[in-house]
């Protein structure tokens, strides 16, 4: 019977969170002409926190820095827009933000009051796991403003932290530019 709950459990929670995949949100300027870009260079973000304590600021590993850089580069690249040096002057400029946290999905007991008046319980099961969020801004150059932004946001692969960061990112971008 424990066996039987447990498989359930298990089934349950690979369940959900196979169905939990990334989920992607793009704002942008419908005013904006996205048309005339045509190269991009990346600038630090600047992180503005108003509580000192908060430590879901962003992940600021220079290894996952640079992997997310090469991965957002790649994709521009591959829409037709050019990266540009440091000294040479960019269409729109890219910053990137991205965080990690701690989350728990709970399943609640359930109660059952059987034939005859028997009772069964089934416990709850507590499941925690880290969640990945990725923010990309577009700024336009000339004005300083914010264009696009596009937020990505899921579980996180413990195994394969390479195949989360590429999915984040192309799935972000696959909605950049806009198309009316």
């Amino acid at each position: 019977m424990k066996k039987k709950i447990l498989a359930i459990t298990l089934l349950t929670t690979m369940l959900v969170l196979g169905c939990s995949s990334m989920r992607v949100m793009v704002d942008y300027d419908d005013q904006f002409d996205f048309s005339n870009y045509k190269s991009f260079k990346f600038v630090t973000p600047k992180i503005v926190s108003k509580n000192k304590s908060d430590h879901s600021a962003g992940i600021k590993d220079p290894l996952f820095i640079k992997k997310a850089s090469r991965e957002i580069s790649a994709i521009l690249t591959s829409k037709g827009y050019q990266k540009t040096g440091k000294k040479n002057p960019a269409d729109f400029l890219v910053a990137f933000y991205a965080t990690a946290k701690n989350r728990a999905q709970i399943t609640p007991p359930t109660y059952h009051i059987g034939r005859f008046g028997r009772r069964y319980v089934r416990s709850g099961h507590v499941y925690h796991y880290k969640q990945g969020t990725l923010i990309i801004d577009i700024v336009d150059r000339k004005s300083k403003e914010l264009v696009w932004r596009g937020v990505g946001s899921g579980a996180l692969n413990k195994s394969d932290p390479k195949k989360n960061l590429l999915e984040a990112v192309e799935k972000v971008l696959e909605k950049f530019p806009p198309m009316e």
